[in-house]
C-alpha cells in the first residue's frame, strides 16, 4: 500500500470519529477490574457526588456499565424535579429489591443516584454479570414507565463497604458481605432490616476531592489498603502538624481515604490554599510508597453541625469498642502519634460503621 493510500484512510478514520462518537445513553459496559470508570465525570472520591436511598453507605464506587438516557436537565427546579423521581422509583422497587436481589439474598447493597442524574444499583464484588444487571434493569425500566419514564438512566457499579453489626446469634461482629450460610433467621432477619434503612449521609462540606479509591474486593484488600494509607498518614504527620498547632487543620484521619477536615472559620481562598498544599506533601509521600493518584478529602464541618457531630462521633467510638475487628484490623489507623482520636473509629466516613440491632 502506498504512503498516500495509508494516510488517506487513516484520516478518513480520524474524521469518523469526531463525526459519530461513541455514545454512553445506551448501554455503556465498562470493564469491573478498572479502578474507577473512563467514562465516570467525577473522582470516586467525592462521596457528594452520590446520595442514597437504602442499603449501605458506600466509600468508594466503580463503575460497571450505565444503561438508558439522560434526561436535559437545565433548571434547578427540573434537577429537583428529577431527584424527587428518583425517590419515588426507589420506593417503587424497595420490597422487590430487597427481598430478591440485595443482600443477604442477593448481591445489591446500595440503591441510589448520583449528581448526573443517574439511578445507581451498587453491588458487593463478586458474581455479577451482564443477565443479572438486565433483569434489574428491567425491573426499574418498567416501574419507570408507570411512572411516565422512558429509558430511565441507571448506573451498575461497586460499592466498598466497612461496616459490621453485632449479631446474638453467632455472638460477634459480623462484616456486612460476609457468607450467611451460618447465619439464624433472626440473623438474616436483622441484616434484612438494615438494608431498608435509608442511609445517613455524614455532615460536612467538601472543600476538595483528590485521587481514587481501588476496587477493593474483599475484607483483606480493605483492611491491606486502610494499612497503607496509615502509614503514608504516618510519614507525613510532622509536615502536617503545624497546621494542626495553628488552628488551620482540625483533623487529619485515615480510612478509605485520608481525610483532612480545615477550620470552617478560614476564608475559601486559604481552604483551597491549604488543601493544595496538604495535597503536595500527601502525594509527594504516597508516590514514595508505589500509591498514585492518592484519594484525599479536604472538608470542613458547619459550625452548627459540629456539636451533634461530636456527640455522634462519641458514641460511635464507645459502641465500637468491643468490636475485636474494629481494634485489631484497623489498629494502625490509632498508631499515628499526637493526632488523638486520629484515624479512629470516630472518621467522619473513613472509619468503621457500627451498627446495633
Amino acid at each position: 500500500m502506498r504512503k498516500s493510500e495509508t494516510l488517506l484512510i487513516t484520516l478518513l478514520l480520524f474524521f469518523w470519529i469526531l463525526i459519530f462518537p461513541a455514545s454512553a445513553d445506551d448501554l455503556v459496559q465498562l470493564s469491573p477490574e478498572s479502578n474507577n470508570s473512563e467514562n465516570s465525570e467525577i473522582s470516586n472520591v467525592d462521596f457528594d457526588y452520590y446520595t442514597y436511598f437504602f442499603g449501605l453507605y458506600s466509600q468508594g464506587n466503580n463503575v460497571i456499565a450505565r444503561y438508558g438516557k439522560l434526561p436535559v436537565l437545565e433548571t434547578e427546579d427540573q434537577k429537583e424535579n428529577w431527584n424527587s423521581t428518583h425517590e419515588e422509583l426507589s420506593n417503587e422497587i424497595k420490597d422487590t429489591v430487597v427481598s430478591k436481589y440485595m443482600y443477604p439474598h442477593g448481591e445489591v447493597m446500595t440503591c441510589g443516584a448520583n449528581a448526573k442524574g443517574y439511578f445507581v444499583i451498587l453491588f458487593k464484588y463478586g458474581n455479577v454479570d451482564e443477565q443479572l444487571m438486565d433483569e434489574i434493569y428491567s425491573l426499574i425500566d418498567n416501574s419507570a414507565e408507570e411512572m411516565g419514564i422512558q429509558d430511565i438512566p441507571v448506573e451498575f457499579g461497586y460499592g466498598t463497604y466497612r461496616e459490621v453489626i453485632y449479631l446474638e446469634g453467632i455472638n460477634r461482629w459480623y462484616w456486612f458481605g460476609e457468607s450467611t450460610d451460618n447465619l439464624s433467621e433472626a440473623d438474616i432477619y436483622t441484616l434484612e432490616e438494615v438494608m431498608k434503612q435509608k442511609t445517613v449521609m455524614p455532615v460536612y462540606k467538601t472543600i476538595a476531592a483528590y485521587g481514587n479509591i481501588p476496587l477493593l474486593k474483599d475484607k483483606n484488600e480493605t483492611i491491606s489498603w486502610v494499612n497503607q494509607l496509615s502509614e503514608i498518614a504516618n510519614a507525613t504527620e510532622e509536615k502536617i502538624t503545624p497546621n494542626m498547632e495553628q488552628g488551620h487543620v482540625i483533623r487529619y484521619a485515615a480510612g478509605i481515604r485520608l481525610e483532612v477536615e480545615i477550620n470552617e472559620t478560614l476564608s475559601p481562598e486559604e481552604k483551597t490554599f491549604l488543601a493544595e498544599e496538604i495535597y503536595q506533601i500527601i502525594d509527594q509521600e504516597a508516590r514514595k510508597q508505589n500509591v498514585t493518584n492518592v484519594p484525599v478529602i479536604f472538608m470542613s464541618t458547619p459550625e452548627e453541625d459540629i456539636k451533634g457531630s461530636d456527640n455522634s462521633k462519641n458514641n460511635n467510638s464507645e459502641s465500637g469498642s468491643g468490636s475485636s475487628s474494629g481494634r485489631n484490623e484497623s489498629s494502625k489507623n490509632n498508631s499515628i502519634p499526637g493526632f488523638g482520636l486520629l484515624g479512629s473509629l470516630a472518621c467522619l466516613c473513613g472509619g468503621w460503621r457500627l451498627k446495633k440491632r
